[in-house]
């Protein structure tokens, strides 16, 4: 994290987050770096804005690794299983603004995933991860893992992480891959669980556009 007024030049994808304001990067929030600016014509609503999300970030995945995909396919799947397993909370929370959002525009509130991130563990030193989400108040890093054992350089990947407090939680590939949304449903937090908590309405992602001024067909 960093202060959110410095420039940064960096030649990777970043984000740059203020901690002091202790907000979730959410995937609602700005600082996309899309190749091309997104057809808002053609997304009508937040489903498609979703995909189109998902998709924007596996471009940021290693382009042969599969597991940081399968995981973001199924992250995606479950923002929308949460929200719809919520649903009569939810929509009554939205009855005052008279249909201008829909229900599933909730699931945008989601924590945004940062693919390949790199963790700052001590002053100039950072270890890469599978995913990061900063949930307002600490770093959570999501390791992905195979049948395969560690080897010696993650074992001290790991072990700095711990040391220098990153949460770390491991998700078996082969589970993502016969249990998707309910695998993660039990092993995320509750960040996850709950994650349109401090929201008081849905919001898009693209800069100067609310989900209520794109036309919906």
């Amino acid at each position: 994290t960093e202060d959110a007024t410095r420039v940064i030049e960096c030649p990777a994808p970043y984000v740059v987050i203020d901690s002091a304001l202790h907000q979730p990067l959410r995937l609602n929030g700005t600082q996309y770096a899309f190749p091309e600016f997104p057809d808002l014509l053609s997304m009508t609503d937040a489903i498609a804005q979703l995909d189109f999300l998902r998709d924007h970030l596996k471009q940021l995945c290693d382009l042969w690794a599969k597991p940081p995909k399968l995981f973001l396919d199924c992250y995606f799947e479950f923002t929308i299983d949460q929200i719809d397993r919520n649903k009569a909370p939810l929509s009554e929370s939205l009855a005052q603004y008279g249909g201008l959002y829909m229900v599933r525009d909730w699931a945008l509130s989601a924590p945004r995933p940062l693919p390949r991130a790199q963790i700052q563990v001590e002053s100039g030193v950072y270890y890469p991860v599978d995913f990061a989400f900063w949930l307002g108040g600490r770093i959570l890093a999501v390791d992905l893992r195979g049948a395969e054992t560690l080897t010696e350089k993650e074992r001290r990947h790991r072990l700095a992480l711990q040391a220098a407090n990153i949460e770390t939680i491991e998700f078996s590939t082969g589970m993502l891959a016969r249990d998707g949304v309910d695998y993660l449903r039990h092993v995320l937090p509750r960040d996850f669980t709950a994650f349109w908590e401090g929201e008081i309405m849905p919001s898009s992602p693209f800069k100067g556009t609310s989900l209520g001024e794109i036309i919906r067909s």
